[in-house]
């Protein structure tokens, strides 16, 4: 029961909460946290605690509004006012308490809706909506997993066996007969590190077993193209090609073709070459410019013949590519008819394996190869790597060297001209 009194009234009027008698401390007018009891019982003891004192907090604020002399309390209903104020005491509580016992899965989704309006501390941006994406992945594999395992939406679950547990989902049952690639794993628990770190700041986690999931990604072979190869894809006769009856008449493979191969001389992701009419040609420097999607970093990069080309072939205007499944069709269809059909080796994670196969050199063509064989051929022709990553828009060495693709057996006759004293090593 609450009474309040003033101004010669009184009024006593039920908060709605019932308790034990035991567990009520007279002197202190509030529930004995410290009495025996289950957590989810004294948990329940403090959330009446946090009620009444913010019923009590109410009511001193309209106190010292009374005292003012703006009002007099024989001029208000006490009663009413009472009862709205129990409610909106009990509201609120009950919003910091359902804030507080928010489910892994809610608390993630929440994050992901805030990405928008977020700043990247190391950049002072915002983050992109493509971030925001790849989050929402995240968390649908995590739904996946949790509902395929029968997980509860707990952060219980987020401790030291979680690692081991979700990782035998993601390798042999999530997708049977091939599984997520250790990328796909890495990439996974790196997202849910910035989730789960977000959580511990809020107090919905106290254990930090989460930091040691592993996000090393492990570095796969993929393939760069040659100066030659190049060549042989700008140089195809589509037109002829098409009349010939073997490419449809109506595919937009010269759009695909064309625009791939200004990719492999200017670095840009497939993102920018679908910008690049956002981008500045000064041909008095024969320069390209543009400030790339992803990081926002402005790069400004020497224009190949073929570019040049390419751009007075489509009068500045460059067409957009179609889907990025059907693009990439595309180049592999047309790295075949160009010949190129050299033997090469990838090797992938499969069910958390390591397997390496062999393929045709026009099988793993798709637009990011255009990025790793821009800076694979600028590295071979002895380009400083700094001056390759002020192109790409790298920041850390160790980043760009992944995209640097050059097979042993290249490596082994470069190095002679070390060893026989024909070179000096820049």
């Amino acid at each position: 029961m609450a009474i309040v009194r003033g101004g010669g009234k009184q009024i006593k009027k039920s908060t709605g909460i019932s308790i034990p008698t035991r567990i009520w401390d007279k002197t202190k007018q509030r529930c004995n946290e410290d009495a025996e009891g289950t957590v989810k019982f004294k948990r329940g003891l403090k959330r009446i605690n946090k009620q009444l004192n913010e019923i009590d907090n109410r009511w001193f604020q309209m106190g010292n509004f009374w005292l003012t002399g703006s009002s007099s309390l024989s001029d208000i209903d006490l009663s009413s006012i009472f009862e709205n104020g129990v409610k909106s005491a009990k509201k609120e509580v009950e919003e910091e308490e359902a804030k507080a016992n928010r489910t892994p899965l809610q608390f993630f989704q929440e994050y992901i809706e805030k990405i928008p309006t977020m700043i990247c501390k190391g950049t002072t941006r915002n983050i992109s909506v493509r971030t925001q994406g790849h989050h929402k992945v995240i968390l649908k594999r995590l739904m996946s997993f949790m509902e395929a395992t029968h997980t509860p939406d707990s952060f219980d679950v987020f401790n030291e066996s979680f690692n081991d547990k979700f990782t035998y989902w993601a390798y042999h049952i999530a997708r049977p007969g091939r599984g997520y690639s250790r990328n796909s794993v890495c990439a996974t628990f790196s997202i849910l590190k910035i989730w789960l770190n977000a959580a511990m700041k809020e107090g919905l986690l106290n254990t930090d077993f989460h930091k040691s999931l592993p996000t090393k990604e492990h570095t796969e072979k993929k393939i760069a193209l040659t100066e030659d190869d190049i060549t042989a894809l700008y140089n195809l006769d589509i037109p002829k090609l098409m009349k010939d009856g073997l490419i449809d008449p109506k595919s937009t493979m010269e759009v695909s073709r064309d625009l791939f191969v200004i990719g492999c001389w200017t670095g840009l992701r497939r993102a920018d070459l679908n910008r690049i009419n956002e981008a500045l040609f000064d041909f008095t420097k024969n320069t390209l410019t543009i400030q790339t999607q992803k990081t926002e970093a402005t790069v400004t990069i020497p224009l190949h013949p073929y570019v040049r080309a390419l751009y007075t072939k489509y009068n500045g205007k460059f067409p957009r590519l179609v889907d990025k499944s059907k693009s990439n069709a595309h180049l592999k269809e047309l790295g075949r008819l160009a010949g190129l059909n050299d033997m090469v080796q990838q090797s992938q994670s499969v069910c958390g394996t390591s397997v390496t196969k062999k393929y045709l050199k026009y099988q793993c063509i798709g637009f990011h190869t255009a990025r790793r064989t821009f800076a694979t051929n600028l590295y071979l022709k002895g380009m400083p790597t700094l001056a390759i990553m002020s192109m790409t828009g790298h920041t850390t060495e160790a980043n760009f060297l992944k995209y640097i693709k050059i097979a042993k057996e290249e490596y082994a006759e470069r190095n002679q001209e070390f060893f026989t004293g024909n070179k000096t090593a820049v």
